[in-house]
């Protein structure tokens, strides 16, 4: 049992705690999820694919706009492409798989902190942790394929965790190890086996543990888990050839990796500034946690699992920092070791009753006036923006005044209560972000007014085409008109459509339009940095 475990703890007291985290989750991931419509350049990408999927029935062949798309597995698509046909296909439908991934997630963070001995308090924090940090709560409300990837990714490593402690049942733990990583892959790609694997590798190292059940476990799953994903990459070479399988198998794995995938391209310590802005307000109490762990480490205590968590946490770093192809959103499974790091050390602060150091203090204190602050710029963009008086009062009372009660329990030193306060106040803060303030910008960055329009010419007999459009446009196009759409991509071929009759238009970026004669620009749309016109000839 770990230090700071309470004797009298129980199994009610477990699902008290447990109930309430999942209840913080669920507000935080599913509620309100449709107030604001699919943003660029992800979420209409990934939802188009899904909306085409489920509308042509090929389970093979991810299409983005009739055209395959092959830089991701099809595992997510078939989800959400099943999402769409037994709900229906709106903004929320479309963010169900990706919340429901991060409340599991939420969950299997604070069984897993349950299961290595830590109190319910301690397990609480965890789990909230991981929801409340920046990146994990966003990622979580958006149509975007990584949710799941962090949610097989952190699966597995809770499944083999219990399969080389566990003295029963170990079968099970590796049969889940086996699918964990199957999923991973299936969704994301290597990248699903590379995370786990680096770092169990790096802890059983670290550990000392050199049992050749243990590491015959760790190095044959990825023969079986690979079993799948072989299935379906035969499936798809029947269907389109040798290319298509170089380009998933080479291309969208080690073509990203060394950088002949020219995409993504960024310096090695993009993650460390990257990933000390995603993970806030938690980022605060991060070097106090790596010291914590370190500190326990080095007094060799017998059931210290912080081996584990530098290992889940820093190894997979390093590999992502040497990747050529780097993103915020791919840091993402680590957020659940980093959940733990922190959880885990603030729960042994505040369950010994230590004399805290500045290391604690000093981020408490930023994370109380953080409480209080965003609700004032909440206010401040809502006045700006001349929302009315109720709007503003309702964006900022609640959060201000859980701010306020939280600062009050901080300066009277009840550490306990000042964290619960505080994690109730970041998820209304977050709620509110969400349902109120995203809106505000929603008309800015949605390009669902562009396709409304769009459908209402073509209820009138206009024949429309994209030209020279991104990946969101093509996405977009499937989701919102539920059909694919021609694209031009030389501007002869263009002026030919355009001039092939009165009822002819086309959707294009702004800039793409120029030194071409003979067009008229008829209707103009804002979304995000670009305009968006739709054109006809100019004689028509």
């Amino acid at each position: 049992m770990m230090p700071g475990q309470g004797n009298n703890e129980n199994g009610d007291r477990v699902w008290i705690y447990f109930l309430s985290l999942l209840l913080c989750a669920t507000l935080l991931f599913l509620v309100g999820l449709g107030r604001r419509d699919l943003w660029n350049p992800d979420e209409p990408r990934v939802a188009g694919i899904a909306a085409e999927m489920g509308k042509s029935g090929d389970l093979v062949v991810p299409r983005l706009n009739g055209d395959p798309f092959l830089e991701k597995p099809p595992l997510y698509f078939w989800v959400a492409s099943a999402t769409f046909n037994l709900l229906r296909k709106n903004s929320y439908t479309a963010r169900i798989p990706p919340a429901l991934a991060a409340i599991c997630g939420v969950v299997l963070v604070f069984f897993l902190a349950r299961s290595m001995g830590f109190s319910n308090l301690t397990a609480f924090f965890c789990g909230l942790i991981l929801a409340t940090s920046a990146e994990y709560w966003s990622l979580g409300r958006r149509c975007i394929i990584d949710m799941a990837l962090c949610l097989f990714s952190t699966c597995a490593m809770v499944c083999f965790f219990h399969a080389s402690r566990a003295l029963s049942r170990k079968a099970l733990w590796y049969l889940g190890f086996i699918l964990s990583l199957s999923c991973a892959v299936m969704t994301k790609g290597l990248v699903g086996i590379a995370i786990p694997l680096s770092a169990l590798t790096a802890w059983l190292l670290l550990e000392k543990n050199f049992s050749f059940r243990t590491w015959s476990l760790l190095y044959l799953s990825p023969a079986l888990c690979l079993i799948p994903a072989s299935i379906w990459i035969w499936l798809l070479y029947n269907k389109l050839g040798w290319d298509a399988v170089y380009e998933v198998v080479w291309t969208n794995n080690f073509g990203r990796f060394t950088g002949g995938h020219n995409s993504h391209i960024n310096p090695f310590y993009y993650y460390i500034i990257n990933f000390s802005l995603q993970f806030l307000p938690w980022a605060l109490f991060l070097p106090m946690a790596i010291v914590h762990h370190l500190r326990e480490i080095q007094e060799r205590k017998k059931e210290s699992h912080s081996l584990l968590f530098l290992s889940w946490l820093v190894i997979p770093f390093l590999l992502l920092s040497i990747s050529a192809a780097k993103r915020g959103i791919y840091l993402l499974p680590l957020y659940p070791a980093a959940a733990l790091l922190v959880g885990t050390a603030v729960g042994k602060v505040l369950e010994d009753g230590e004399n805290t150091t500045k290391w604690f203090s000093t981020p408490s204190a930023i994370l109380a006036w953080i409480t209080i602050l965003l609700p004032l710029g909440f206010c401040g963009i809502c006045i700006y923006f001349k929302q009315p008086f109720l709007i503003c009062l309702l964006v900022s009372l609640p959060g201000l005044c859980l701010g306020l009660w939280a600062c009050r329990r901080l300066t009277r030193g009840d550490l306990t209560g000042f964290f619960k306060i505080v994690m109730a106040a970041l998820v209304a803060l977050f709620l509110t972000f969400d349902m109120a303030i995203s809106p505000i910008f929603n008309r800015f960055k949605s390009s669902e007014p562009l396709f409304h329009y769009c459908e209402k010419l073509i209820s009138e007999g206009v024949r429309i085409s994209l030209f020279k459009p991104t990946e969101s446009q093509r996405g977009a196009a499937v989701f919102y008109l539920g059909r694919t759409m021609p694209v031009l991509e030389e501007k002869e071929t263009l002026k030919s459509f355009l001039c092939s009759g009165k009822s002819a238009a086309a959707i294009s970026q702004k800039n793409e339009l120029q030194k071409i004669e003979h067009i008229d620009i008829f209707k103009s749309f804002n979304i995000g940095h670009r305009t968006i016109v739709l054109v006809r000839d100019k004689g028509s």
